[in-house]
């Protein structure tokens, strides 16, 4: 197998290379048949079968331009859903795979988890929130931390015992940042009540009158009687008594309760409460997959993460590998930066079945982390390959302007310091020496400010939806000056349509694309 790793940038060219690629791999008798190409459109596969369609033929290849239309090119699920079904019996699914909507798919989760939500077990939760300061984050939700492991699981086809066993490594990990336990447990509510009684009188007695010191007292006084009335605090409270800064003249006054309180970090009582929030958050998290495996089983049903899993395990039996690697000479992988785990899986395992194996990304590009994909894992792949090759570097852009590509090369090439700066950094073909006047400056910084009248209400700029506003002002003031638009053809440029202008972007007038709404000028 021979692994190609082709670094392209937005607008570097990627299709032609790819559709080069291809031809050229064609014309040395790779089978069109032979072809497995995965985009992540629909609309990226059509164009990329198209393209080699029309360069076959413009080569006089008319068979393997025929050929081409037996290729499997396409998204990754929807190569999925045809191995499936051409290996129903291997891979133990129905032939007629039904895969569920993703709509409907997050509508069934909810509905598996709320079936394990039961009302002792959300009481639990809330009373471990709530003991663990977590109930007063406004960002934080436990059923979304429960819900995160889950989709965390099951793209990565984790079984219930690599959970259990991910379940204890989380609490012995987080353990170990707490240092050694106090087998005598922490200390008691009434230690800790004397001992803020007489930090509070000593602050009020020490001379002390910095503001500092006046409201860390204020705090104190608040905490006590919390204490008085509940018995207990919280383990936050204790963590806030900790960290607590009075004036440079009372920070002495301060140790014993500081001490006091950070000894909670070696209470078991604190130990359990997190222990049992963690187990909670992995049974619940186990409980809801079961659930919805279940519902699916008995409807027949697979959802997109269990037809990769299915793929996945497909990959592995060995008659199929047979057949698949008499069958499969070249397989391309088309933006691979948004590879999830199991997906760079399947990738890896075809790859090991294929005469030629071609993948093509650009970590600048990774915009699915939210669905799984791991961008690391790019960078990984290219380097166990040993790195990019100089000549597949994709180092032009085609697209975009010289002081864009300038402004983009500054900003990314730090972003992506890790990086070597030619696989980040990208050369313009549109320079400014071809027309630097008349297209005026590609850059234009806004800066938004207060009107008088505005500022005498507001020390600081408004949020929502003052910011909002400006920038559309800005935008429809920018529009009706008249907006330049150059093709990527050099010293070639028309002033646009004044109604839809994004529209109207062509060499000439006569190639515009006028659409419905905006009536083309007699």
């Amino acid at each position: 197998m021979q692994l190609k790793i082709i670094s392209a940038g937005a607008g570097s060219g990627k299709t032609y290379r790819l559709t080069a690629e291809m031809v050229g791999l064609l014309r040395q008798g790779v089978r069109a048949s032979g072809i497995i190409a995965t985009t992540f459109t629909k609309k990226a596969a059509a164009e990329l079968q198209e393209r080699v369609r029309v360069k076959l033929l413009q080569e006089g290849l008319t068979q393997q331009a025929e050929d081409l239309t037996h290729a499997l090119i396409g998204t990754v699920h929807s190569l999925g859903v045809k191995l499936l079904q051409r290996f129903a019996y291997e891979a133990g699914v129905s032939p007629e795979v039904s895969i569920i909507a993703d709509e409907d798919q997050q509508i069934l989760f909810n509905q598996s988890l709320s079936m394990v939500l039961t009302e002792a077990r959300v009481i639990r939760m809330e009373r471990l929130c709530d003991q663990l300061g977590l109930s007063g984050n406004a960002y934080f939700d436990w059923r979304q931390e429960v819900r995160a492991l889950t989709e965390i699981a099951r793209a990565n086809d984790f079984q219930e015992d690599v959970l259990e066993a991910s379940k204890n490594a989380s609490f012995a990990s987080f353990a170990e940042l707490l240092g050694p336990v106090n087998p005598n447990g922490g200390p008691s509510a009434e230690t800790l009540s004397r001992v803020l009684e007489a930090t509070i009188e000593r602050l009020g007695t020490n001379g002390d009158t910095t503001l500092k010191t006046a409201e860390v007292a204020k705090t104190l006084q608040q905490t006590l009687r919390e204490l008085s009335l509940k018995g207990t605090l919280t383990w936050r409270q204790w963590a806030q008594l900790g960290k607590l800064q009075p004036g440079a003249k009372s920070r002495d006054d301060m140790n014993a309760l500081r001490e006091l309180a950070l000894g909670h970090l070696q209470d078991p009582a604190f130990r359990q409460d997190i222990r049992e929030f963690i187990a909670e958050v992995f049974d619940l998290a186990m409980g809801a997959i079961r659930e919805y495996q279940e519902y699916k089983q008995k409807r027949g049903l697979i959802d997109y993460t269990d037809m990769e899993a299915l793929v996945k395990r497909l990959l592995g039996n060995e008659d199929v590998r047979r057949v698949l690697a008499d069958e499969l000479d070249l397989l391309l992988v088309d933006e691979f930066q948004d590879t999830s785990p199991m997906q760079l899986e399947i990738f890896l395992k075809l790859s090991g079945l294929a005469n030629y194996s071609i993948w093509v990304g650009d970590p600048k590009q990774s915009i699915y982390g939210f669905r799984g994909a791991a961008p690391e894992l790019m960078q990984a792949i290219i380097s166990q390959n040993g790195g990019i090759k100089p000549e597949d570097i994709q180092e032009f852009s085609w697209r975009s302007r010289e002081d864009l590509v300038a402004a983009a090369n500054a900003i990314f090439t730090r972003a992506f310091a890790h990086m070597p700066p030619e696989q980040v950094a990208l050369k313009p073909v549109r320079t400014l020496h071809q027309d630097p006047e008349a297209l005026g400056p590609a850059l234009h910084l806004w800066k938004f400010e207060l009107l008088p009248e505005e500022l005498e209400q507001n020390s600081r700029p408004p949020g929502k939806p003052w910011m909002e506003n400006s920038i559309a002002r800005a935008l429809t003031d920018w529009l009706n000056k008249g907006v330049y638009l150059q093709p990527k053809a050099p010293n070639r440029r028309e002033k646009p349509c004044p109604a839809m202008w994004p529209y109207c972007a062509a060499p000439t007038p006569s190639a515009w694309k006028w659409p419905k709404r905006c009536p083309k000028p007699g």
